[in-house]
């Protein structure tokens, strides 16, 4: 700006010399540049700065040779603009002496913001204005920068429904620092809203028009007859634009704000939703904003619809591995069909619905297949299309790795995939392995991405599964209400443990971990009234080389009448239980299946508790087998948004009856007389050992019908059954149906499933149940789904009851509910859950079961 003046002072310089006899000196500045030595460097306007650093950032120090004429003034006068917190700069000479030259750094510092503060709102409005525009004290302040912070937040309020926003900037000298106090008054103005959107181009029937009843006829049997080639009624453009609503007292959900961004996104989806009806030509031809008042706008959008679209003739070009009708049945389009292209796409590269070309293809291993399709014709209405196809060759997996697992074995988590060196590439098998990761819980959902490299000249590839570790273990700390008392309860699961790791030291990060085992520790109790302590062990790869799950479990409970030990009237049950299980995965249906089975004692010791407990004092045992078949293939673990999660099991225990040789029913000994000692008699001859086989069924289906909503219907049935119809039923192991399901003081081994809407075990006999059937059908949709904290709100009904015999099940007898909830998931704590519901049917003898009732949960399943 001012380099000019370096010429000036020089040439001013040269004349001094001439007056004083050097002459030489003069031509030798204009004609032939010299070598000065930098003698001196004097700032002049610097406030806020040092004068050195001003030198360091103009380049320049003292001793230092530059020539003049030369390029190292402007260049530093260059550096000194470039960083934008000057108003003005100079460099010149004041003297020269010898071959020293004495400079002068002239500037002028731009004003600095001291402090700021908005001015016209609340506190808490002010200081998100504050967090928007993200000033801070000392940044320089230029008229372009004061500009651009308006328009900001000016546009901060437009995007909230202040479309009248103003905001005046307020200057005030500080004093004290010298810098500047800068102040935003705000006014926002009312919230505007759209009063109305208008459509203008569409040829459909309005329904408020009833002058075109003869058009709208035509129109309802072009729909019916598949001859879609009418424009959408001005409801349904309305309903395209997600983000811009016109204003509806019945929406409270979402508000009639226009802002500009949105509009424009929603203008897209508009134009998706028309192409998906053929109309390839659409276009918005012009939108308007009317001002009706302070508080409402019109909203004004002309379209140009154009013609609809058919799709014509579709023939295959380079296939030699599928015949050309099997690819058309693949790809799901006929003749005749509305073009669309968003469908066509879809159907060539991805659909999860009904299947796609590029998976049928890179499922067999044609990793390099491609399909362009290619507009050959249009002619009037119909678009003749070819699709041009590169099958490749069949490509085979080269390496299978694995990168960001910084606790994790690598080899804990390959095992889990289903793609190995060898295999033939499979995008299905990919997909399936995405979900298996998933499944561990040790990762981000969101971070497993894997990163297929492809080797055409070698026809391999290489796979590698980028992951992000979160927090696997989990900290439970809960108390609940069951029984008639509070139970707390606290545990510590470590779902990634190493047991081979425990002695040595440098891998306790802080818990020995990385081997993908699981290990359980889990205390209840209220005091002294009761308490159980349980224990498990989970090795997922017993030897390392199969999937074959081996579990472990000890667990012990006590319940008693709250009386002190030394009360000769105190009663209690305990309950001593291990169990041992093997679980295997399996090929046959599919690999999503798995088979667990265990091998389970419980060992129970009553005293004085036959009052609370329909069996007599004694001991006795519960030896029995179970196997389960299951099959689960969501695509996620904290909120699966597709797939199905299905089990069936059967426990049993052996035939006693049959192979103790005894009569049943058993006739009581005559020297036994009273009533109280027969029962005992009896309960210990049927029960000593409990003879009986339990069915247990649930399964559930993940619905993903739009955006991150879920509909989640499940189903739960379960029956205890006898071997001897000559002998009672089993008072353990039965079924406990009601309220929010948290299995407290389960000293009977009774298996409680919740129900929103009623009480704990409400819907239960006292003694348990022989028989239930459970309903649910729940909407989800998520708040957040980082994966250190997962939030998502829930909607359900429910529906269900329990038997005391199951010969008395009737699946149309139920009590039904409704509600709403919400859950969140830590990572380091588990599952919190939070119900309202209504239970809508009065549970006999119990009035205030039902009802309005809230469900809070800690770590424990609602279903």
């Amino acid at each position: 700006m001012k380099r000019n003046y370096i010429c000036i002072a020089f040439f001013c310089f040269a004349f001094l010399s001439n007056v004083f006899g050097q002459d030489h000196e003069t031509t030798f500045i204009h004609s032939t540049p010299r070598t000065y030595e930098i003698g001196g460097i004097t700032v002049m306007g610097a406030v806020s700065l040092d004068p050195r650093n001003i030198m360091l950032l103009a380049g320049l120090e003292m001793g230092e040779k530059i020539t003049i004429p030369g390029e190292k003034i402007s260049t530093a006068i260059d550096r000194l603009w470039r960083q934008g917190i000057f108003g003005n700069v100079e460099i010149y000479a004041t003297h020269i002496q010898e071959n020293k030259i004495f400079l002068v750094i002239e500037m002028e510092e731009l004003p600095r913001i001291s402090t700021f503060e908005v001015t016209g709102m609340r506190k808490f409005e002010a200081n998100k204005l504050r967090d928007e525009l993200e000033i801070k004290p000392n940044d320089v302040l230029t008229e372009n920068k004061l500009n651009r912070l308006r328009t900001r937040g000016i546009n901060f309020y437009k995007e909230k429904g202040y479309l009248n926003a103003k905001i005046t900037a307020i200057q005030k000298f500080d004093t004290a620092t010298g810098g500047i106090n800068l102040i935003f008054e705000v006014d926002r103005g009312p919230r505007v809203k759209i009063s109305k959107i208008e459509i203008i181009g569409n040829e459909a029937l309005r329904t408020d028009n009833p002058n075109e009843s003869f058009h709208g006829l035509k129109q309802a049997w072009r729909w019916t007859t598949g001859a879609s080639d009418l424009a959408f009624s001005d409801a349904s453009v309305r309903r395209n634009l997600k983000s811009t609503k016109q204003r509806n007292v019945f929406r409270f959900w979402k508000r009639s704000k226009f802002v500009e961004p949105d509009f424009r996104e929603d203008i897209k989806t508009l134009t998706a939703a028309y192409g998906g009806k053929g109309f390839r030509d659409f276009r918005v031809i012009h939108d308007s904003i009317t001002v009706i008042n302070d508080k409402r706008v019109k909203l004004t959008i002309n379209l140009s619809e154009g013609n609809t679209y058919y799709f014509g003739d579709i023939n295959f070009v380079g296939n030699t591995i599928y015949p050309d009708e099997f690819l058309r049945y693949v790809l799901g389009i006929e003749k005749g069909q509305v073009f669309d292209e968003e469908k066509l796409q879809k159907n060539l590269s991805f659909n999860p619905q009904q299947g796609d070309l590029y998976s049928l293809y890179t499922d067999e291993g044609y990793l390099m297949f491609s399909a362009s399709p290619v507009e050959v014709r249009v002619e009037n209405d119909t678009v003749d299309l070819e699709i041009r196809m590169r099958e490749g060759k069949q490509a085979r997996l080269n390496r299978v790795g694995i990168t960001g697992n910084t606790r994790t074995n690598d080899y804990v988590i390959i095992r889990e995939l289903r793609v190995y060196p060898g295999q033939l590439f499979s995008r299905s098998n990919l997909i399936n392995s995405m979900n298996e990761l998933r499944m561990m819980k040790y990762f981000d959902d969101a971070s497993i991405n894997p990163d297929v490299r492809p080797n055409p000249d070698e026809g391999t590839a290489d796979v590698i599964f980028s992951v992000e570790e979160v927090g696997s273990d989990q900290v439970e700390l809960s108390g609940g209400w069951g029984g008639g008392m509070i139970v707390g309860t606290l545990g510590f699961s470590f779902n990634n443990f190493s047991i081979q790791n425990i002695f040595r030291k440098e891998r306790w990060k802080p818990l020995p971990s990385g081997d993908g085992q699981r290990l359980s520790i889990r205390a209840q109790s209220n005091g002294s009234a009761y308490h159980s302590i349980s224990a498990s062990y989970t090795e997922p790869w017993l030897g390392g080389r199969k999937p074959y799950a081996l579990s472990i479990s000890i667990y012990t409970t006590m319940q008693s009448n709250g009386l002190n030990k030394g009360n000769p009237m105190r009663g209690w049950i305990t309950t001593n239980g291990a169990s041992l299980g093997l679980g295997q995965r399996l090929r046959v249906p599919d690999m999503f299946f798995t088979l667990y089975q265990s091998f389970n004692y419980q060992y129970y010791d009553i005293k004085n508790f036959s009052g609370l407990f329909p069996v007599s004092d004694g001991t006795y045992n519960n030896f029995s087998y179970t196997v389960s078949l299951g099959r689960a293939n969501l695509d996620g673990a904290m909120f699966p948004k597709t797939g199905a999660d299905m089990n069936i099991s059967l426990q049993l225990t052996p035939p006693y009856s049959f192979l103790n040789g005894k009569d049943y029913p058993l006739e009581v000994p005559d020297n036994i007389e009273s009533q109280e000692e027969q029962r005992k008699w009896l309960d210990h001859q049927q029960f000593k050992w409990l003879e009986f086989y339990k069915w247990n069924f649930r399964a559930g289906w993940f619905l993903n019908p739009i955006g991150n909503l879920v509909i989640n219907p499940r189903v739960r049935f379960g029956a205890i059954g006898r071997y001897n119809q000559n002998m009672g039923y089993t008072p353990f192991e039965r079924f406990k149906l009601g309220g929010d399901g948290m299995a407290m003081y389960s000293y009977s081994g009774a298996e409680t499933i919740g129900m929103r809407g009623y009480t704990n075990e409400s819907l239960s006999p006292e003694t348990g149940a022989l028989a239930f059937n459970k309903l649910t059908f729940e909407v989800r949709y998520p708040v957040t789904l980082n994966p250190a904290a997962t939030i998502y709100g829930l909607a359900f009904v429910e529906a269900g009851n329990s038997w005391a015999n199951p010969r008395h099940i009737n699946p149309y007898q139920n009590y039904r509910s409704a509600g709403f909830g919400v859950r969140l998931w830590l990572a380091a704590m588990g599952m919190f859950g939070l119900d309202w519901a209504y239970g809508f049917d009065n549970v006999p003898g119990n009035p205030s079961a039902s009802g309005s009732q809230f469900h809070f949960s800690i770590n424990q399943s609602l279903d």
